[in-house]
């Protein structure tokens, strides 16, 4: 894992100092960063629709009554937010302060200025569990509108112009029909599959339960802490998922479903991408960071002629000014690299 760290570091603290010389390139990747996570999460199933699907006259699923959320959207979005953060805030502080206490954790240097580790490690850990957080909901908002299934409560807030299933074959299955509720409820109601509270919701509790196993479980002999607080914020999760089965909001096998989506990119986001597992021992946060410059080349006057001769440029330990000689004349390299404590 301390590489992933180191990684966002160089990623960060570089593209500061050359903000100025590449921010063209900066910007359009940025650009099109926010562009392509718009389109697959907002803009595409926008502009398509949400699927327009019919009904069974005799289908009870979806004659239940209408209810608010007890846990809302904003609430859910809060939550995510909240848990990540907390929790790699204190795991990063405790060790730092109970387990590492007796070794010299490196400083990081941007600039003029030093960069406390808690503050680099918080910014790394958090996100990448952000990263997988985005991937989680345009996932979740892209099957809504593609597979268009109706919630339980659908029948109440569509409000049949011409219920046609009072008469005739009670199994016949409805295609034209006219609701006259409210649009926004209605298009809400075609949205049941799959939970996205469920989702979230334990994608944020098993990825905080698994960055404290990797973090603390390696490090801490303690077999009730962490097991119970991991426990604890599973049963969260489990609860916010429940709630949406009892709200009428969701059927039973779309929370279902959410639960394993959520529960795979959790892991998926801490095992294959992240590497949250690995160099979590003490010794592997002892090192500084430093950062492998690009091979420079220098002219030298040679008695054939000129030709270009590498000239590989090492980073000082105590100074983020690198310098390098080549063909009798000094320049310099301005590398943020950081100094141990």
């Amino acid at each position: 894992m301390r590489d992933h760290v180191e990684f966002c570091y160089y990623v960060v603290v570089y593209s500061f100092e050359n903000f100025h010389q590449a921010s063209n390139r900066f910007g359009s990747s940025l650009l099109l960063f926010l562009f392509v996570t718009a389109a697959i999460s907002v803009i595409i199933p926008t502009l398509l629709g949400v699927s327009q699907r019919g009904f069974f006259c005799d289908d009870d699923s979806i004659r239940y009554e209408y209810r608010t959320d007890t846990i809302t959207a904003v609430q859910l979005m809060l939550y995510n937010l909240v848990l990540n953060a907390v929790t790699v805030l204190f795991v990063e502080y405790y060790r730092m302060q109970k387990i590492e206490s007796s070794i010299n954790n490196p400083r990081y240097r941007w600039r003029n200025s030093h960069l406390h580790a808690l503050f680099v490690r918080l910014l790394t850990y958090f996100g990448y569990s952000q990263i997988g957080f985005v991937m989680n909901i345009a996932l979740n908002v892209a099957t809504k509108h593609v597979v268009g299934r109706l919630r339980p409560h659908f029948l109440d807030v569509c409000k049949l112009a011409n219920d046609t299933c009072v008469t005739g074959d009670s199994h016949r299955y409805i295609i034209d029909y006219e609701c006259t509720g409210a649009p926004e409820l209605v298009l809400e109601a075609r949205k049941s599959f799959y939970s996205g509270h469920s989702a979230v919701s334990l994608y944020c509790a098993v990825w905080s339960a698994l960055y404290i196993q990797a973090r603390l479980g390696t490090v801490l002999n303690n077999r009730i802490v962490v097991p119970i607080t991991q426990t604890a914020m599973i049963m969260v999760g489990l609860g916010i998922s429940f709630s949406r089965i009892t709200d009428n909001k969701h059927h039973w096998s779309d929370v279902l479903v959410g639960v394993f989506i959520g529960i795979f990119i959790a892991a998926y986001t801490c095992v294959f991408w992240t590497d949250i597992f690995s160099n979590n021992s003490t010794e592997a946060e002892v090192q500084p960071l430093l950062l492998s410059p690009t091979p420079r080349t220098a002219r030298v006057e040679w008695s054939t002629g000129e030709v270009e001769r590498p000239n590989l440029v090492s980073p000082s330990s105590d100074s983020s000014v690198v310098s390098g000689s080549g063909g009798g004349q000094e320049s310099e390299v301005l590398l943020p690299v950081p100094t141990s404590a």
